[in-house]
């Protein structure tokens, strides 16, 4: 989106913050658990109205869509609210559908949006959702200003048309807009009546700690903050009624013992990390359910533009092509992440127009330690601790260039610390391997993050000369060529090189209906559970 300086330094900032969690796939700790325990009868697992899940991990933000920027806390808002549009569960393509908004046009300028409202709407207070919610939910994204706030930034106005039509104006065109407003983390529909009677001083921040006022097919009854959420059907709800009426979401750090809780029956479904061990393990326990659903999620290798090794861009792109990216994958991570060849995630734009075109030769890592390039040194891979399929990935390519004589080394860095390298290159590793999942199904919001100093997500500061202009010029255009020629610009760079696109990973007891219907592209570890039911 067109940013003013303050605004993309604001940005900046806040996608810092999202990535100590969510971008960085390290909300969860690493369900790194072997199945040892003996496998459990069907018949064991309760079948009931209540539908029981533990995350694995921390989580203590408050389930408030205008403050919530973690992954794990989309359990709770995605059930809880909704927006205007979404992108559509079960779709392994981006596609944006209506949700409280059945339909929109946009004005010849591209600076318009019209939508028409979904009438027989309440919200869980009993309010009826009409044009005034849309105006006071946009107004409160704005006011609250936190990690989401970004995402309309460029609106100038919000006027209510009548009650069921809505207009939303900006101050430029942005083709990523609906995207944005599609996004798990874009603005959800809230009681103006909430907002009105729990105002405080905090635009009711404090209220929706522990209380939720959207429409979705679930509200927020008892929490204990950081620790249990649960969550009742809402009688009311607009759509279909879902089969569970209560879901018990409770946080756990000790992967041992959720692991035999699910083996025992006494839990439904475990969200979390899980390694290739682990899943397979599952997958082999016909009492369990083990599977994965396409993601966003992009494991990328990072190239530091102060090593002291890779110092040329021909150096950078015989890299690449001695990665066997094939064989590293299948032999760490199997199933759970796939190889990809496009430089964003894997779908997001079409891959004649962002094909990294790296092809594997086998001999380019000998020729690399012929060349002389690391005598004398070690070639330094760091990964984020708290992420399994980084440590495997960056072990497993460590070992490689060591066998071919790069001497190499895999290091783990703190939460902490791998957000802050950019602050003293020399310092930094060679290389750094990092899964990263965009905010919303759109170019932008992968490119601007990843590849421009501002965005938050550039690891190592590399730089493509002239890359946020062509950013914000491609917001205006409305189609996809530009993207492509921006797309040529950071892979002739060599700093950048998508390996695979991560799976979200579920297990769950089996006999558990709609698993992908409960499931979408841009949320990592997410279930809608509206969705489920017992067979």
């Amino acid at each position: 989106m067109i940013q003013s300086p303050t605004t993309r330094s604001a940005r900046a900032t806040s996608l810092r913050r999202r990535a100590l969690t969510a971008a960085a796939l390290v909300a969860a700790s690493a369900f790194a658990l072997t199945a040892c325990a003996p496998s459990t009868s069907g018949d064991a697992f309760a079948s009931g109205d209540t539908f029981d899940v533990v995350l694995l991990g921390a989580y203590s933000t408050p389930p408030d869509p205008d403050v919530n920027y973690d992954g794990p806390g989309l359990n709770i808002i995605q059930n809880t609210y909704e927006g205007l549009v979404s992108y559509e569960d079960g779709n392994t393509t981006a596609t944006i559908v209506p949700r409280l908004a059945t339909d929109w046009t946009v004005s010849d300028d591209s600076l318009t949006y019209t939508f028409d409202l979904r009438k027989g709407v309440t919200f869980h207070d009993g309010t009826d959702f009409t044009a005034d919610a849309v105006i006071a939910s946009f107004a409160r994204r704005t006011d609250v200003d936190a990690g989401p706030a970004y995402m309309v930034a460029d609106v100038t106005s919000v006027t209510a048309v009548d009650d069921y039509t809505v207009e939303v104006t900006l101050a430029a065109p942005n083709s990523a807009f609906l995207d944005y407003l599609a996004s798990p983390f874009g603005v959800k529909m809230i009681s103006p009546t909430v907002l009105t009677e729990q105002a405080s001083d905090d635009f009711a921040q404090g209220y929706l700690t522990e209380h939720d006022a959207g429409t979705g097919p679930y509200e927020l009854g008892s929490v204990t903050t950081g620790q249990s959420y649960e969550l009742t059907a809402y009688d009311d709800y607009w759509g279909d009624e879902p089969e569970f009426s209560t879901v018990d979401i409770t946080l756990s750090e000790n992967a041992s013992s959720v692991q035999l809780q699910l083996e025992r029956g006494e839990i439904d479904a475990v969200l979390g990390d899980i390694n290739k061990t682990s899943f397979e393990d599952y997958s082999s326990n016909d009492s369990l359910d083990a599977s994965t659903f396409a993601n966003f999620t992009t494991q990328t290798l990072f190239v530091n533009p102060q090593s002291t090794i890779f110092t040329t861009v021909e150096d950078r792109a015989k890299l690449f092509t001695a990665i066997d990216t094939k064989t590293i994958l299948e032999s760490s991570m199997g199933e759970l992440e796939v190889p990809t060849t496009q430089l964003f995630p894997a779908g997001m734009l079409d891959a004649s127009l962002d094909d990294q075109g790296v092809a594997y030769d086998p001999t380019a890592l000998a020729s690399l330690a012929e060349s002389g390039i690391a005598a004398g040194k070690t070639i330094r891979i760091g990964y984020a601790g708290s992420s399994p399929d980084g440590k495997a990935v960056a072990d497993e390519l460590g070992a490689d260039l060591s066998s071919a004589g790069l001497p190499a080394e895999s290091i783990s860095y703190g939460a902490g610390t791998i957000y802050s390298l950019a602050d003293d290159l020399a310092a930094a590793p060679d290389l750094v391997v990092m899964s990263v999942f965009p905010d919303a199904g759109h170019v932008d919001a992968w490119a601007r993050i990843l590849y421009t100093p501002s965005g938050g997500l550039d690891l190592l500061a590399a730089e493509v000369p002239g890359l946020t202009d062509d950013l914000d010029a491609a917001l205006l255009a409305g189609d996809d060529e530009p993207y492509g020629a921006i797309a040529q610009k950071v892979i002739a760079s060599k700093y950048w090189f998508s390996t695979g696109s991560l799976q979200t990973t579920t297990v769950t007891r089996s006999g558990l209906t709609g698993i992908d219907d409960a499931r979408n592209l841009l949320e990592y570890n997410v279930l809608h559970f509206a969705a489920l039911g017992n067979a």
